[in-house]
């Protein structure tokens, strides 16, 4: 399978995801001592390493995969700032706030991973049209 700008940018945008993912786990885990958010972690970014496999195996319910995680996380995320920042929840020491670039980077990595699998999907699928 032949990559296409957008797929060789969807796995390089997912390569360093996946390395701030490892960083993820390894604060939760070390400086928070929060092992159960650690696995958590852990659990979300391995759907994405295997939604990721699928896609360079050249299965396209691995971009749907990573698509609707995408969605999914980023409603999710924009739940938590808003519950955090109304007081509603005590976020602790996972505070948007107090971890700004965190969410920052996971906001950025999820909107270019969703534009660049979007991309990728709309190509394969017209690929798909002409065979």
């Amino acid at each position: 399978m032949e990559l296409t700008w957008n797929g060789k940018a969807l796995v390089v945008t997912l390569f360093f995801r996946l390395l701030f993912g490892g960083y993820l786990i390894g604060m939760d885990q070390y400086s928070f001592n929060d092992v159960e958010s650690a696995l958590t972690v852990l659990l979300i970014y391995g759907l994405i390493a295997i939604f990721a496999a699928l896609f360079l195996l050249g299965i396209r319910r691995g971009l749907i995969g990573i698509i609707g995680l995408d969605i999914v996380f980023i409603i999710l995320q924009s739940l938590f700032i808003v519950v955090t920042l109304g007081q509603i929840a005590d976020a602790g020491l996972h505070d948007p706030l107090s971890n700004w670039w965190a969410t920052s980077l996971m906001y950025l990595f999820s909107l270019l991973t969703l534009i660049f699998a979007i991309r990728a999907y709309r190509e394969t699928r017209k690929v798909d049209a002409n065979v």
